[in-house]
C-alpha cells in the first residue's frame, strides 16, 4: 500500500505548523492503541481527526484504501460534506489523534488563516492518489518503523545492530531506539505504554528517516511497546539453535499480520546452503526470511540492509525456451559492474536460469548444464503416447534432479521464486518453498507438450508463461527497489509464408517418418513452437505495469533461431552479456530512475 501520510505540505508536520500554541490547546487528545478502531462505517460524522502521531489504516469490507501518518487528517470528507462515514479507520500502530468536533472546528477556522485551504489540499492530495491506484498497485513500500525481537530467547549478537545499521544508512538516515535509549530521555520510570511515551517513540520517525526500535528477550513493557510502534518486525534466530517461540515473539506473532513479519537466521558461517529453515518458518510464519553470515565482507548484512531500507535489487528472467541462457549472460555483466543480486525470479525457463543462480552455479557452468539437461539427455526428444503430454517427463525429471538436487528453495543462500499456472485453481502461484527442482519443473511444464506437476496439495500446475511470462509484477509484490527485467521471449509481428493446404496429414507424416528422404514436409512452425508462442497471446499489456526503477533489457540477436536451439546457449550468452555491457557501462551517469537506483545499490556514485 502506497503511504498516504505526508501532510498537506508534503511533511507529516504540515497542519501542524498552523495550528501552533492556543489553537492545538483546545483540541481534545485521544489515544489510540493498535488495532483500535477510530471510525467506523456508517457512523455519523460529527468530527474529524489530526494525527498528532502515529498511523492509521483506512479500509473497506476489508480492503485497504490508503494510509494516514503524522500530520493527516482523517474523517474530513464525511464531516465537512455531511452524511456517514464511508471506510472503517483502524490503528496500524500505537497513535494519538486531535478531535475536532464542528464548535472547534469553525473557532479554528476563524482564527486560522489557510486553515480550509490546507485542509482541501490534504484532501486533494489523498484523491489523486487514490484514483492513481485505479490499476492495482501490488508494489510494496518499505517499512518505515522496525521493531527487531530476538527469537527463543537468545540475545542479539553484540555487532547484529550497529551491522544492520550501517548497512541500511547507506540508503538513507537510520535512527536506532532501545530501551536504554528511551529512559535516558524519559526517565528510569517512565512507563512505556503512556501516552507521553507514546508521543515520543511516534516522534523518533517524525525527526526522519527509519527507525529501528531493539526489542529485548522478555516480554517486559518496553518490548511489547517495541513491537507495536513496528509496521514491520524482524525476527532475529540463531540458525542452529531451533526452539519454539518465546513470549515476545508469540505477542509479536499475535499483533502483527504475516505480511508484515520477516525471519532473519544468523549462521556461524558460509555455507553452500543453509539447512533447517523448514522448522523456523513453520513455527514462526513470515512474510519473507533472511540467511545472514556475519562475515567480514557484510555481503548478507547488505543484502538485508537494502531489503530493510527499499533498495533491494531483484533480477526478473522470462520464459522463452534455449534463449533462457541469455539471462546467465545479463547476470554476468551486472556481477562485474558490481550489481548486486537480492532475489532472483523467473517463469518457465527463467525460473531455471534463477534457480541455478540462487543455488550458486557460475555463470560460466550453467551453459553447460542446460546443454546436458535439453540436449545430452534428449529430454526434448523423447517422445511418449500423448495421453498426458508429448513428450516423456521422466528423461526431463531426471535431468533436473540431477543438476538441482533436493535442496529446499527456503534453504537457498539467495531469495528465488518461480511462477506456475495453478490449473486446479486456475490462478497464477508463486513457489518459495519446497524442492528447488519441481519448482523448476512446475514452472516449466508447457501444456501439451509435457505432463503437469502435482504437488501433494493437490494442485495441478503447468507452466508459468500461461499466465505471467515476465512475472516482474510478482517482484513488486515482494519486495521494493530496483529490477532488472529480462525479456528473452519472441518479439510479435512476424508473419508465415505457409501454404496452409500443403501440410501434411495423418498419412503422409507415417510415411514421410518411415521414409525421411521423400519430399521434404513445408517450413512451418512445430508443435512445441506454437505451443510456446500461444502462451503469450494477450500479455503485451503487462509492460504499462512496469514501474520507473525497473529496467527492462531485451538481448538482441535471438530472432533468428527457434525455442529449441539449446545448443547454440554459448552464443545466446554472449550477445546478452555484451548488450548488458554496454547498457550498464554507463551506470554510473545515467539519468535514468532505475539506472540510479541500480547505481545506489552498486555503491557507486550516479
Amino acid at each position: 500500500m502506497r503511504d498516504q501520510g505526508a501532510g498537506t505540505d508534503g511533511t507529516p508536520e504540515g497542519l501542524f505548523a498552523l495550528l501552533e500554541g492556543p489553537a492545538l490547546e483546545r483540541l481534545g487528545r485521544e489515544t489510540v492503541p493498535r488495532g483500535s478502531r477510530l471510525i467506523e462505517a456508517g457512523s455519523p460524522a460529527g468530527e474529524m481527526y489530526l494525527v498528532e502521531t502515529g498511523r492509521f489504516e483506512v479500509r473497506r469490507d476489508g480492503v485497504e484504501l490508503a494510509e494516514i501518518a503524522a500530520g493527516g487528517v482523517i474523517g474530513e470528507i464525511a464531516f465537512l460534506a455531511g452524511g456517514t462515514r464511508t471506510a472503517d479507520v483502524v490503528a496500524a500502530r500505537d497513535s494519538v489523534v486531535l478531535r475536532i468536533d464542528r464548535e472547534a472546528y469553525d473557532q479554528l477556522c476563524e482564527a486560522t488563516p489557510g486553515l480550509q485551504q490546507a485542509i482541501a489540499s490534504e484532501l486533494a492530495g489523498r484523491l489523486a492518489r487514490t484514483s492513481a491506484r485505479v490499476v492495482p498497485d501490488p508494489s510494496r513500500p518499505p517499512a518505515r518503523t522496525i521493531c527487531i525481537v530476538p527469537s527463543a530467547g537468545a540475545p542479539l549478537p553484540e555487532r547484529f545492530v550497529p551491522e544492520l545499521t550501517a548497512a541500511m544508512q547507506a540508503h538513507g538516515a537510520v535512527r536506532t531506539v532501545t530501551e536504554a535509549g528511551f529512559r535516558e530521555a524519559l526517565g528510569t520510570a517512565a512507563e512505556p505504554a503512556s501516552p507521553e511515551a507514546m508521543t515520543w517513540l511516534n516522534a523518533q520517525e517524525r525527526r526522519g528517516g527509519r527507525v529501528l526500535f531493539v526489542a529485548g528477550t522478555e516480554a517486559t513493557a518496553w518490548s511489547k511497546a517495541a513491537v507495536r510502534q513496528a509496521d514491520h518486525v524482524v525476527f532475529v534466530a540463531q540458525a542452529l539453535r531451533p526452539a519454539p517461540p518465546s513470549e515476545i515473539e508469540a505477542f509479536a506473532l499475535d499483533l502483527i499480520p504475516e505480511a508484515q513479519r520477516r525471519l532473519v537466521l544468523i549462521h556461524p558461517h558460509r555455507m553452500q546452503k543453509a539447512p533447517g529453515t523448514a522448522h523456523w518458518l513453520t513455527s514462526r510464519p513470515v512474510f519473507m526470511h533472511h540467511h545472514v553470515a556475519l562475515t567480514t565482507d557484510g555481503a548478507d548484512m547488505a543484502r538485508l540492509g537494502r531489503f530493510l531500507a527499499g533498495h533491494a535489487v531483484g533480477m526478473v528472467m522470462s520464459g522463452g525456451g534455449a534463449f533462457g541462457v541469455a539471462h546467465v549472460g545479463v547476470w554476468r555483466a551486472m556481477a562485474e559492474r558490481g550489481i548486486p543480486i537480492d532475489i532472483v525470479g523467473g517463469t518457465s525457463v527463467g525460473s531455471a536460469m534463477a534457480g541455478a543462480i540462487a543455488l550458486g552455479v557460475p555463470a560460466e557452468e550453467i551453459g553447460p548444464r542446460v546443454e546436458d539437461i535439453f540436449v545430452r539427455s534428449g529430454a526434448m526428444r523423447r517422445v511418449t503416447v500423448p495421453k498426458y503430454g508429448f513428450l516423456d517427463h521422466k528423461v526431463l525429471d531426471a535431468a533436473l534432479h540431477k543438476h538441482y538436487g533436493e535442496t529446499p528453495i527456503e534453504d537457498l543462500w539467495l531469495p528465488f521464486y518461480a511462477v506456475a499456472a495453478d490449473l486446479s485453481a486456475m490462478d497464477m502461484i508463486e513457489i518459495r518453498r519446497g524442492p528447488l527442482w519441481e519448482a523448476v519443473r512446475a514452472s516449466s511444464a508447457i501444456p501439451g507438450i509435457l505432463p503437469a506437476f502435482y504437488t501433494s496439495e493437490g494442485q495441478m500446475l503447468v507452466d508459468g508463461g500461461c499466465i505471467d511470462n515476465m512475472p516482474f509484477r510478482t517482484m513488486h509484490r515482494l519486495k521494493s527497489g530496483p529490477n532488472v527485467i529480462v525479456n528473452v521471449q519472441k518479439t510479435g509481428g512476424q508473419r508465415y509464408s505457409v501454404d496452409y493446404a500443403s501440410l501434411p496429414g495423418r498419412a503422409e507424416l507415417l510415411k514421410r517418418s518411415v521414409m525421411p528422404f521423400g519430399k521434404g514436409a513445408p517450413r512451418a512452425p512445430g508443435l512445441i513452437s506454437t505451443v510456446m508462442r500461444s502462451l503469450l497471446v494477450g500479455q503485451s499489456d503487462m509492460l504499462k505495469a512496469l514501474q520507473p526503477t525497473d529496467l527492462m533489457l531485451r538481448p538482441p540477436g535471438l530472432s533468428g533461431a527457434g525455442f529449441l536451439a539449446w545448443n547454440k546457449h554459448k552464443l545466446f550468452h554472449e550477445l546478452a552479456y555484451r548488450h548488458a555491457a554496454d547498457v550498464f557501462g554507463d551506470l554510473g551517469g545515467s539519468d535514468d530512475p532505475a539506472m540510479r537506483a541500480l547505481a545506489d545499490a552498486a555503491g557507486l556514485k550516479a
